[in-house]
């Protein structure tokens, strides 16, 4: 069996994984399938090489391979099978939904995190074609740590990890820093991030707001270097309008580092029972949450170090190598037997789920 997996991971450097970004889902799953004796290719979207030599093809997010899939794809080993897995759910412009919908008609499989992606598709994409596969985290990189109500004159220690991009609303992370210092608490905010998009906005946003002396951009951490900023912070703050099982968010839960989010999907599994995420829209809860949050910290911070180890179990790379593997070989040789993707009726917070 011979398996392309495109992804745009796949297009940096070496050199630049190593201080940027060096692994994700997508990154760890091709480790996993050779490992496992999986012949497969990995590049990068503008793969120019003819996809009718491979079995099956992996697309991972919606980019411009995504549209090159409508082409024939036929050769000797018969039509080539399309997965795709979109690593993203939520709203999106109108030019990317249509995209979106293009690939998840012609792609065999659609792959979604967990049962809350499964139901954010609206039924635009049949039953059968879906399949529950949870990503897989590098585990052994992030260790569960105690963190403890800052000392009175020392500042709660806010922490963003990611894109400087529109669905990530860092700005929110702005004005919950205001906030939280016009309430009358010293605070700080550390932004961790590899593509620095919209930091022009957010530092005229910070002068305006008066917070910009309390804002740190720290630019780029590996992987390596991202479980010591969680662990001398307070809480992770992701804003996102969309996610998909975010990568962050799981790492913080890892950590055991409490973290304020909306109902994105994918958190479901990630968050302690009972941690309430706001609707995409309803900021003001979102900010005043977060208060109430700050006020109660002991009790926040007990109930994500408490989860830590469940999630740390949930995301096996293991486990997701294995579910891929099956899928593949499954859509091969045409198995129309019943998938193995988690029942609707189980608990989602269940190890196995």
């Amino acid at each position: 069996m011979k398996v392309l997996v495109l992804s745009g991971i796949f297009a940096r450097s070496p050199e630049w994984r190593a201080t940027h970004l060096a692994e994700t889902p997508d990154s760890l799953l091709v480790d996993g399938l050779r490992a496992a004796g999986v012949d497969v290719t990995a590049a990068g979207p503008s793969f120019r090489g003819d996809w009718s030599e491979y079995d099956v093809v992996h697309l991972n997010h919606l980019t411009n391979a995504c549209l090159r899939a409508s082409l024939p794809n036929h050769g000797t080993r018969g039509r080539t099978k399309v997965v795709f897995t979109p690593h993203t759910s939520g709203w999106q412009p109108w030019r990317f939904r249509v995209a979106r919908n293009l690939i998840e008609r012609r792609a065999d499989r659609v792959v979604v995190f967990t049962e809350d992606q499964r139901e954010r598709l609206d039924g635009r994409v049949p039953d059968r074609k879906v399949e529950i596969i949870r990503s897989g985290l590098a585990v052994d990189r992030f260790t569960a740590s105690r963190r403890s109500r800052p000392a009175p004159g020392e500042p709660i220690r806010l922490l963003y990890i990611g894109q400087l991009i529109e669905c990530k609303r860092v700005h929110l992370a702005l004005h919950l820093l205001h906030r939280v210092i016009a309430a009358g608490r010293p605070a700080r905010l550390s932004i961790v991030s590899h593509r620095e998009t919209l930091r022009p906005e957010l530092e005229e946003l910070a002068e305006a707001l008066g917070v910009s002396d309390h804002v740190d951009y720290l630019g780029t951490r590996t992987r390596d270097e991202i479980g010591p900023e969680m662990a001398t912070s307070h809480f992770l703050v992701l804003p996102s309008y969309r996610e998909a099982l975010s990568t962050v968010t799981s790492e913080a839960a890892i950590c055991g580092l409490p973290t304020l989010l909306f109902d994105v999907s994918g958190s479901e599994v990630q968050v302690p029972p009972g941690w309430e995420r706001p609707e995409p829209d309803d900021v003001e809860r979102f900010l005043r949450l977060a208060l109430e949050r700050i006020e109660r910290y002991e009790e926040c911070e007990e109930a994500w170090a408490r989860n830590a180890d469940v999630v740390r179990e949930r995301l096996s790379v293991d486990r997701m190598v294995e579910r891929h593997i099956e899928l593949y070989e499954r859509l091969v040789r045409d198995d129309t037997a019943p998938r193995a993707s988690a029942p609707r009726a189980r608990d989602p917070r269940s190890v196995d789920a």
